[in-house]
């Protein structure tokens, strides 16, 4: 996924493409950055769109939209090029000024999906890890214990109810629970893990 936006811009026979290139993780924001795009560009002629949330190898959402462009001739190119270059949490915004001349079919994907391709290369990207979320149940006495484990696996704690027990909220990489849980349990701490 991106670590942060970038806005690249290139040009094919006279026809201006701008791209916002940026992580997204989930459709809602990715929404409101297009009417954010809108605005600042008023009088463009399309804002074409890619939408990836989640690993690009099975994602959650995978969308994208020609916005009055030719039936596949932008969207798809832009959301092709993100799954083959497997980037996930990412969306794309190619906003198209007319230029005068029609470009075709074949011109009109060559050209979005080198507007998103121009992006790509001067965004920094880092590698998704997935997240687990995990109740951690532990005696009053525990709590410091637990706070310390968590730390450890590269894990957070976040909210804490208290009762006759504590329960914590962490989120930590899935690929730190294994080792996490080996160590909880035979300190007698319970657990649970939420739902995806």
């Amino acid at each position: 996924m991106p670590c942060s936006p970038v806005v690249a811009e290139t040009e094919e026979k006279k026809s201006r493409f701008i791209c916002w290139l940026g992580p997204v993780i989930d459709k809602a924001a990715f929404l409101h950055e297009l009417e954010s795009i809108r605005a600042r560009y008023p009088d463009a002629s399309h804002h074409c769109t890619a939408l990836i949330v989640g690993n690009p190898a099975n994602p959650d959402v995978m969308q994208s939209d020609d916005d009055g462009e030719p039936g596949g001739s932008a969207g798809r190119p832009m959301l092709e090029l993100l799954l083959k270059q497997e980037v996930g949490n990412v969306g794309a915004i190619v906003t198209r000024y007319f230029g005068g001349t029609k470009l075709g079919v074949g011109g009109l994907m060559r050209a979005y999906r080198g507007a998103v391709g121009a992006a790509l290369q001067m965004a920094t990207l880092e590698t998704h890890i997935p997240l687990l979320d995990v109740q951690i149940v532990c005696d009053f006495a525990g709590e410091s214990r637990v706070r310390f484990l968590v730390t450890q696996h590269r894990g957070v704690c976040g909210d804490v109810e208290y009762s006759d027990r504590v329960r914590i909220a962490v989120q930590l990489p899935r690929d730190q629970w294994p080792p996490l849980k080996e160590k909880l349990a035979p300190e007698g701490f319970s657990f649970s893990l939420s739902t995806p």
